[in-house]
């Protein structure tokens, strides 16, 4: 499928990493493509959700403060339907809690960022 990239400019993103280099690498790539509003945590997580318009989430899960699935279960009581991407190097117990949650989308780490991209363009224009 292709997809002017000029129109993912109108969606925005929230990534949420705690790791720092991979944050930085991450958010760097994707910024090219859509809008991206970053956090270091969970906590930092619902706080952006809250004061911006975000139309797609990707996030790890083991994280300070408040981590991925704590900040996941808040904010899909607030937006249930909210696109989700986990980037996580998860096991089929986390699987099933992500799965309760609607979330669809596991990516394994380490991942290949173009498959990110093309995770989060087949979400948002789907929807």
């Amino acid at each position: 499928m292709f997809t002017n990239i000029e129109n993912l400019k109108k969606y925005t993103l929230l990534y949420v990493e705690d790791e720092e280099t991979i944050r930085t690498n991450v958010v760097s790539c994707l910024e090219y493509i859509f809008n991206v509003v970053v956090a270091k945590d969970g906590k930092e997580g619902v706080e952006k959700f809250n004061s911006s318009e975000i139309d797609l989430i990707i996030t790890d899960l083991n994280m300070p403060n408040k981590d991925g699935l704590s900040m996941l279960k808040e904010i899909k009581e607030i937006s249930p339907l909210i696109p989700t991407i986990v980037t996580s190097a998860y096991d089929e117990e986390v699987k099933d809690n992500l799965q309760s949650l609607g979330i669809t989308k596991l990516l394994k780490k380490p991942f290949n960022v173009k498959d990110l991209i093309a995770n989060s363009i087949e979400m948002l224009t789907i929807k």
